[in-house]
């Protein structure tokens, strides 16, 4: 018993030392100039090189009162906001129907950045409002 211990300890710090440079070292990828950013992308971490911009598309119905209000941090630049109802590329608009809030948004800073939405109407505060969160690395 008294042999296993020290072979033990050896096998467990050879080992640590082999995957250390992996989880220091990793490189991470670096979103292409443009890319979609959707709801799915909720509490994730993009890595975007400086100068570079990306697109946000989120699910709006402005007609119910609803709409997401938009903050970034200091080291990202919102480029363009615009909002594009279901149909409208077909030209088969549908009054009521819901669309997509599109921003266009740079990292002009290099570091952690944020961005943050709430989705609400602008005279409510429930609370419960639904929320969106993207960490953004700049590079």
């Amino acid at each position: 018993m008294s042999k296993f211990i020290p072979g033990m300890i050896v096998l467990i710090t050879c080992l640590a030392l082999v995957t250390l440079p992996t989880a220091v070292c990793a490189k991470h990828d670096i979103v292409s100039q443009n890319k979609i950013i959707t709801e799915n992308d909720n509490g994730n971490t993009i890595y975007i090189k400086e100068g570079n911009a990306f697109f946000l598309m989120l699910k709006e119905n402005p007609s119910t009162g609803y709409s997401w209000q938009l903050r970034l941090s200091s080291g990202l630049n919102q480029l363009s906001d615009k909002y594009q109802p279901l149909g409208s590329l077909k030209n088969n608009f549908i009054i009521g129907a819901g669309g997509f809030r599109l921003w266009k948004i740079e990292g002009v800073a290099k570091g952690s950045q944020q961005v943050n939405a709430i989705y609400k109407r602008s005279w409510e505060s429930t609370g419960e409002e639904q929320t969106f969160k993207l960490n953004v690395v700049v590079v």
